[in-house]
């Protein structure tokens, strides 16, 4: 057994160094290639349709996209559908623990509290191909408010479950908790969401700690966002911020992409968590065309030196020893700190014994206190290549193929950087064609391929 391995922004308009936890080229397939709607069934294995009522080749294949983008709307409900009102908001966690596999729950408009216990208040899907979305396929017009007593509104452990359209807040913890069930659970859809404000990361992703994880899940087309009224109720142990966007440990396949995070941050002067972080050897991770605003870090694959987490039958790197990640894509993210919170924002993508990690084509130019890219430790192999950057950092024996960036970044090359519009002008020389043919570059923040001439530097082909 081996150790682990503007039509974007308009669609969207969302963190140096060691937080401590509370919670604790291979033959395989990467993140990208499984296409959407499938997922892997691990290495070697076969690759099975997850079909969520998308149009054909969405949300954001890496080919031709449907005339509303990479985020359409879901498809019709279909199987068993129950439909609620806001009235029976204290039936609804019964409702959701009683669904049959195959069922929908269809929420009409309006707000839904619970009271009682933690158990009467917490959706836990424990059943597989399961749904709960909105009826009305409006996020804004239906919210599940935790008021700040339901520790999880929202947990997970059963295969191919899909929360969508909603709007989610207030959570003591997490807003959503996806674990291992009695097995390791696949297929998590979490889609077309509002996530704001929760005590602890909003987005919890783990095993149960009996070797069961959650794998090949999706966090799409969504806003996860921490607000000046949220902030006051941020757990501060350990490490005084202990908040995140998406935190993810020893996850498998994953994909976050088309979000956008933004206000991860704290005020007391301690150091959030990441928007996006995959870690305690998280594999195949694809990262893409999320816009991350004003949070203390951005992007973050591994953590710290050292670990004794998930381990992989294939061992896709023998002689490798411990990887807080392994393989994985960061491509075509934008991560931006306004001049206001320029304070909070530490590090845009960080990686700390992340193994076979390829960073392609981001754009991380606002002035961090420590470094628009960093990479760290001996086991840290990475190819860093096409990103418009401030800063790109290099500590304690870390290995990286590192090209064709640009650093110091002059805000002049793009359309208004001060207005997260991170478009190429026109006369943008220092970026224009000064790319480099990668074969997993993607698609550029506005859908486009980067494939016009010899590429542009950073997540936007002018």
């Amino acid at each position: 057994m081996g150790r682990v391995s503007l039509v974007m922004l308009a669609l969207l308009m969302g963190c140096s160094d060691d937080a401590t936890p509370r919670d604790a080229a291979a033959d395989h397939p990467r993140a990208e290639d499984l296409g959407d709607g499938a997922v892997a069934d691990g290495p070697g294995g076969d690759v099975a349709p997850v079909d969520r009522g998308l149009a054909d080749g969405a949300p954001g294949t890496d080919g031709p996209q449907p005339a509303q983008g990479p985020c359409p709307k879901l498809g019709a409900a279909s199987g068993t559908i129950i439909n609620v009102q806001p009235g029976q908001a204290q039936q609804l966690p019964g409702i959701v623990a009683s669904a049959t596999s195959g069922t929908t729950i269809l929420l009409a408009d309006g707000t839904y509290k619970m009271t009682g216990t933690e158990s009467q208040r917490r959706l836990t899907f424990a059943v597989p191909k399961v749904t709960l979305r909105s009826a009305s396929g409006n996020r804004e017009k239906v919210t599940i408010d935790g008021e700040y007593k339901t520790n999880e509104i929202i947990f997970i452990r059963a295969d191919d479950v899909t929360v969508a359209d909603l709007t989610l807040t207030h959570a003591v913890d997490h807003l959503v908790h996806v674990t291992g069930g009695s097995a390791t659970i696949k297929g998590t859809l979490l889609y077309n969401l509002q996530l704001v404000d929760a005590g602890e990361q909003l987005v919890k992703v783990n095993s149960d700690g009996q070797g069961h994880y959650a794998d090949q899940g999706r966090l799409e087309c969504s806003r996860i966002e921490m607000t000046a009224q949220g902030r006051p109720h941020i757990e501060t142990n350990p490490g005084g911020c202990y908040t995140g966007g998406i935190d993810a440990h020893s996850a498998w396949g994953w994909k976050v992409r088309f979000n956008r995070f933004e206000g991860i941050h704290c005020d007391n002067g301690s150091l959030a968590e990441h928007a996006i972080h995959f870690w305690s050897a998280s594999r195949d991770t694809l990262a893409e065309r999320n816009v991350i605003v004003d949070c203390a870090r951005g992007i973050g694959f591994g953590l710290g030196q050292t670990g004794t987490d998930r381990t992989y039958a294939d061992d896709p790197y023998p002689t490798v020893g411990y990887m807080g990640h392994v393989d994985g894509i960061i491509r075509n993210n934008v991560i931006h700190a306004g001049t206001a919170v320029s304070q909070y924002f530490d590090t845009g993508i960080e990686l700390n014994q992340a193994h076979g990690v390829l960073v392609y084509h981001n754009t991380v130019v606002s002035k961090p206190t420590f470094s628009s890219i960093d990479y760290r430790f001996a086991n840290t192999k990475a190819e860093i290549r096409d990103n418009l950057t401030f800063k790109i950092t290099v500590r304690d024996g870390a290995q990286g193929t590192v090209d064709h960036n640009l650093q110091s970044t002059p805000s002049a090359l793009f359309v208004d950087a001060a207005a997260v519009d991170y478009h190429l002008k026109p006369g943008a020389s220092q970026a224009i064609d000064k790319g480099v043919g990668v074969s997993e570059a993607g698609l550029d923040m506005d859908g486009e391929p980067h494939t016009a001439g010899l590429p542009d530097l950073g997540a936007d082909e002018l």
